[in-house]
């Protein structure tokens, strides 16, 4: 019995001590510190393409409001996705944005059902869900932000969000070389013009920074994944190779959209850096309580460019 319980340990110490040791830093980006103070005009009135309105760089700024470009592209706004009754609490459309549909950095919300979207901002407080590394803002930002939602509130924004239509703004391109690139708030951004070697990872970056600063919901995205990636990762979805892992198909559909009768959340079109997160966050333990243990399971055996893999299919498919 001791000789199993020390083996079954080691195992355990191995595992966490493989995943510490090749933890995904490429997944988390930082934020670079602020541009100084006065070197951009925060009164500034800016615009989007294709947007009549305008708002300052200041307003773009404030989390507590939502910038809503295009209004008549979706539902009216629940008070609490269009701003938060508090101040400087991010309200829920500032980062999911107004449609729901996200950016890399965080979930896209559109389309999720209400009872998974209650259930996952619950899991934040109860910290069975949090970010593989620690302190990562975004996942704190989503902590701190619904820390003082009413039920009602949390019900209002998770039906509104249901009820949006998902939509993908990202391109998967397969490339053993990417842009050289550096880190631009949770983002990747091209640096300079020169090229440089992908390796296995993700980077996923805005095709105009400067939509992506302006929180145009109409930003493009490219992710650059290894070669092979997309139809790796579909054979490991529809197959699940060899009793590795299942096929994704019985908990997120044959088309990964998800169902009305399907336990698990539709994953096609959301972004590639997100959905990889997600499973090494099931894998190392982040993402834990009762609602994450099937998911637990089923990437145990899964390494990262595994998942990698999984993560660049899913986001190529159509929503």
């Amino acid at each position: 019995m001791r000789l199993l319980r020390a083996v079954v340990l080691n195992a355990i110490f191995l595992t966490s001590t493989a995943l510490a040791a090749e933890f995904p830093g490429w997944a988390y980006p930082p934020c670079p510190a602020a541009a100084p103070s006065g070197k951009l005009d925060a009164g500034q009135s800016l615009s989007v393409a294709g947007s009549g309105i305008h708002f300052t760089r200041a307003e773009l700024r404030d989390r507590s409001s939502t910038p809503d470009w295009f209004p008549r592209e979706h539902g009216a706004l629940p008070p609490v996705v269009a701003g938060n009754h508090l101040p400087k609490k991010p309200a829920c459309g500032f980062c999911h944005l107004p449609d729901g549909n996200g950016r890399p950095e965080n979930a896209k919300l559109a389309g999720l059902p209400p009872s998974y979207i209650i259930a996952q901002v619950k899991a934040f407080h109860t910290l069975e869900r949090r970010a593989a590394q620690s302190d990562w803002p975004p996942a704190t930002l989503m902590v701190n932000s619904t820390a003082e939602l009413t039920e009602e509130e949390l019900a209002a924004a998770a039906d509104y969000f249901s009820h949006q239509q998902v939509r993908s703004f990202v391109h998967v391109v397969e490339s053993d070389r990417v842009p050289e690139h550096t880190a631009a708030c949770f983002i990747f951004a091209p640096a300079r013009k020169g090229r440089v070697s992908l390796g296995s990872a993700i980077v996923e970056m805005p095709i105009d920074l400067e939509r992506f600063e302006r929180r145009d919901p109409h930003t493009t995205y490219v992710a650059y994944v290894p070669k092979g990636s997309i139809e790796r990762g579909r054979l490991l979805a529809r197959t699940g190779a060899h009793d590795r892992t299942q096929p994704c198909a019985l908990c997120h559909g044959p088309d990964l959209r998800g169902g009305p009768k399907l336990p698990g959340p539709p994953l096609a079109g959301r972004f590639a850096s997100y959905l990889f997160r997600q499973l090494y966050g099931f894998q190392s333990g982040a993402r834990g309580g009762e609602v994450a243990q099937p998911m637990r399971a089923v990437v145990a055996r899964l390494a990262q460019k595994d998942m990698i893999d999984l993560a660049a299919y899913a986001a190529s498919l159509d929503p």
